[in-house]
């Protein structure tokens, strides 16, 4: 029995279109029609069936499929192991990941990965918000993802990566700008936005608001800090209530203020994987990799103003109290050298959304 034949049958189960199939295989059509024929040959039983411009499974080929595809997944594992004991791991794997931790802690993650393990590991990066980031690892699209703890199951695996601060975001012209710290009880007569609470971070953020001050008025929701910005920005009296991340990086305006009684790791980033599922050999030493990242704790994620005020995330600068963001801020500093591997398919875009 050909392995190769084995290979194009997956393909085919997972894609159910000839033609289409081909294509991912880098063959013909009537290569791949000829090597499923024999395949079924020397099985002699039918492996697909015509629907419509499709084919699908028969019952002997799901049954053939489930353990055939167990089988393959063994071999691309054991070629992995044998690479990486000759010094040269390979593989690939499909990472989705939210948008807040690009620009500091991702490329370091992966720096360090690929310093490692080398750079033959193909690396497929997707951006997201975190419930379709979760719901695609569950399908199976995606090998483990960056987000927000959001639901609880069994099946899942978390490891918390970087930790986020609740913080005031204020206009230059705001009375606020000038503190080193407020508190939720003195933004009770502001002009407040902030996430809504049809989103897992906005009823997280109101429960933290309304355990402070119960009788707060929210004037404005937004899923981002992007647009956060944007409408303090456009509004002097108003004040955000936001995560300190990339997002409020081009506001020249605007000022960061920290809210006293809310804890410096309010919000957690995690690693989400599936536990019970068969990981490849690369993925395997990603988990790992990650746990082991930064002696095993959670990056703190925080805006630093180096002395030519320019902004930039870090995990390992000094902090000050209230910083000026400047709109010229680039991340150079983070985004040189990034491993080609963050590139991926699609670093940019995602699914319409910016907030995890």
């Amino acid at each position: 029995m050909n392995l190769s034949h084995l290979y194009y049958f997956r393909t085919l189960a997972e894609v159910q279109h000839y033609t289409r199939a081909a294509e991912k295989l880098f063959i013909t059509q009537p290569t791949l029609s000829n090597a499923v024929s024999q395949l079924e040959k020397e099985l002699g039983i039918p492996l697909f069936e015509k629907d419509g411009r499709n084919v699908r499974l028969t019952k002997q080929g799901r049954e053939f499929n489930t353990y055939i595809s167990q089988a393959l997944d063994l071999v691309d594992k054991a070629i992995d192991v044998a690479h990486e004991q000759a010094g040269a791991p390979s593989g690939s794997f499909d990472l989705g990941v939210i948008y807040t931790i690009q620009a500091d802690y991702l490329p370091r993650l992966l720096r360090g990965f690929r310093a490692k393990y080398g750079q033959n590991i193909k690396i497929n990066t997707y951006q997201g918000l975190t419930e379709s980031l979760v719901d695609d690892l569950v399908a199976g699209r995606y090998d483990v993802v960056f987000g927000s703890r959001i639901r609880e199951r069994d099946d899942l695996g978390y490891i918390p990566v970087v930790s986020q601060r609740l913080v005031a975001l204020v206009h230059d012209y705001s009375p606020f700008a000038t503190r080193e710290s407020v508190s939720l009880e003195e933004l009770s007569h502001a002009k407040v936005y902030t996430y809504p609470t049809t989103t897992a971070l906005g009823r997280e953020v109101d429960e933290a608001i309304r355990e402070h001050v119960p009788s707060i008025t929210v004037y404005g929701t937004a899923e981002d800090e992007i647009t956060l910005g944007s409408m303090v920005d456009s509004d002097s009296s108003a004040v955000g209530i936001a995560l300190e991340t990339l997002g409020i990086l081009p506001f020249s305006r605007l000022k960061v203020v920290p809210i006293t009684g809310i804890p410096d790791d309010f919000h957690m980033v995690y690693l989400i994987y599936r536990k019970n599922a068969f990981q490849p050999r690369s993925v395997e030493n990603f988990i790992q990799f990650v746990a082991e990242f930064n002696n095993g704790k959670p990056m703190v994620q925080r805006l630093h103003m180096n002395s030519l005020g320019d902004a930039y995330p870090t995990a390992e600068h000094a902090v000050t109290a209230s910083r000026v963001i400047n709109s010229d801020a680039f991340l150079a500093e983070e985004l040189i050298g990034a491993p080609a591997g963050l590139m991926g398919r699609s670093a940019t875009g995602g699914q319409g959304g910016m907030r995890d």
